[in-house]
């Protein structure tokens, strides 16, 4: 009997929040190979990245600008426009507000507005200061995003008459032109000509240093090559990326020391705090060390939402295996996953925490607490209703748990099947193979609703169905070849020239060695 498991513990992690070697899984901070995550590892200078000053500096602004998250587009626009509207003849002023408006472009490509905008503020700041790099850097982008790549590089050489400041901006959208064009160490060489630049905005370049090179290396050789960087340009972003590469290759020690470094030179890093106290109680058995650490940063002003509900759910936890704190533990969790963006993914880091615990039966309680906040999600019902069949042995709640599901979304192939499943434990076979059946009815792609009809057929005695329920699942999922070899539901198949065919078992022949 196959298991296509509904997303629960094995729901795909992002890497913002998981590790691959550990660090305490969900709630990990990572300074990404995704552009997108670089705005909360950049704004040091805040502990709520979401709520720029009122008035801010040119320079800061221009690194808002540039690593502001979506949500601050209009605050930060309206302070560009307060610039050209002070000083109309401002080509930075024009760069600046022109950079919102291809950053708006880019979260949403169909409005076109946005890109037109851009491209005539780039061409008014071209006009105004003809030397100065700013319109030029907002006209290269506008050819790339159109395909001219080429172009938009040439352009930053200006037009063959006047000639371009030739700044740390020009050598960094160099490096940005030419990522996936050239290869990484031709990017690298131009971001650092870049920092090498007088009055360059470390805080702007390193992130994109970072992210290149953690998209094209790993292991030893990222650690190796941050350490290069951070002794040429000390900047506590590779103080942050190094402590994580060293924590994704187990070197838990190491990163601990880096990590205690910061909080003592960044104190208003939050990340910092967090990604401690994490290796702190699942690595280095201080679990009293991290729940102070993490309890200290729970209670700062403005801390932002993300965070909160890590630090919650990481105290959850802490309380279910160290503090044996259980309804403690229930209700952090609750408030954690009521209160994230992304509950489902907390929902499961939670579901490993208490299997790890082997308190099931605390998941259960905890997602009849999250109903009320989740109403309508199948999600939860589905995955109550697998805890309590295939953990627990709790079918007859299981099955009101997944005919919830079923009823809130009556598509999902995945929850019949998990009904069928509960069905097959009680060994109602006949329940079992209808639901099966209209699981496929549902979803004729679903390989597994198939292969569990093989499955109950077979135990049937309907040796020809099940033969053709096989047949069919295979066809869909090859991999279903090999657990078909092992499973015990098909004993009675296995003489069968058809079953070893479709499982590409050699029959075994008389006088064969």
């Amino acid at each position: 009997m196959s298991w296509e498991r509904i997303p629960g513990s094995g729901i795909k992690k992002c890497r913002e929040s998981s590790s691959k070697s550990g660090g305490g899984g969900y709630g990990r901070i990572f300074l990404a190979s995704a552009l997108m995550l670089l705005p909360s590892l950049s704004q040091a200078a805040s502990t709520n990245p979401s709520s720029p000053p009122a008035v801010t500096p040119e320079k800061n602004l221009e690194e808002l600008v540039w690593l502001g998250e979506v949500d601050q587009l209009d605050r930060l626009e309206r302070s560009a426009a307060r610039l050209v509207q002070q000083n109309p003849y401002s080509a930075y002023g024009h760069y600046l507000l022109a950079e919102l408006y291809l950053k708006a472009f880019k979260q949403s490509p169909s409005q076109l507005r946005y890109l037109k905008q851009a491209s005539e503020l780039g061409q008014q700041a071209v006009e105004l200061s003809p030397h100065e790099e700013y319109g030029y850097i907002v006209s290269a982008q506008v050819l790339d995003l159109m395909g001219y790549t080429e172009n938009a590089l040439s352009v930053l050489e200006g037009d063959g008459k006047i000639p371009v400041r030739q700044s740390w901006r020009v050598d960094f959208m160099r490096g940005q032109l030419l990522t996936g064009q050239s290869p990484e160490s031709t990017v690298l060489k131009h971001f650092e000509r870049s920092l090498k630049k007088d009055a360059t905005a470390q805080n702007i370049v390193i992130p994109y240093v970072i992210a290149t090179m953690q998209s094209h290396t790993t292991g030893d050789t990222l650690i190796g090559d941050l350490r290069s960087w951070r002794e040429r340009y000390p900047h506590h972003l590779f103080d942050l990326s190094l402590a994580i590469a060293l924590s994704d290759n187990q070197k838990y020690q190491e990163a601990h020391q880096i990590y205690a470094q910061l909080q003592k030179t960044q104190p208003q890093l939050t990340e910092v705090f967090i990604n401690d106290a994490i290796i702190l109680y699942t690595h280095l058995n201080k679990p009293n060390e991290a729940q102070k650490i993490l309890a200290n940063v729970l209670t700062y002003e403005g801390l932002d939402q993300a965070r909160t509900v890590m630090i919650k759910a990481h105290l959850a936890r802490l309380q279910l295996e160290h503090g044996k704190k259980y309804d403690e533990a229930r209700r952090l969790f609750a408030e954690a996953i009521s209160a994230a963006k992304n509950p489902l993914e907390w929902v499961a880091f939670s579901h490993k925490a208490y299997e790890r615990n082997q308190r099931l039966m605390d998941f259960v309680a905890l997602l009849d607490d999250l109903r009320p906040a989740l109403s309508g999600t199948s999600y939860l019902y589905a995955l109550q209703g697998e805890v309590l069949s295939e953990r627990l042995s709790l079918h007859e709640r299981a099955i009101e748990s997944f005919s919830a599901a079923i009823l809130l979304d009556p598509e999902r192939s995945e929850f019949l099947n998990g009904l069928g499943l509960t069905y097959y434990r009680m060994h109602q076979l006949d329940k079992a193979l209808a639901t099966f059946n209209e699981a496929s009815k549902i979803d004729p792609q679903d390989a597994t609703a198939r292969y569990n009809e093989a499955c109950v057929l077979a135990i049937l005695g309907r040796t020809n169905e099940a033969l053709g329920s096989l047949k069919a699942a295979i066809g869909l999922d090859p991999r279903l070849q090999q657990t078909a070899r092992l499973d015990k539901d098909f004993t009675s198949l296995r003489v069968t020239e058809q079953f070893q065919s479709l499982t590409n078992v050699v029959p075994v022949t008389a006088g064969r060695p």
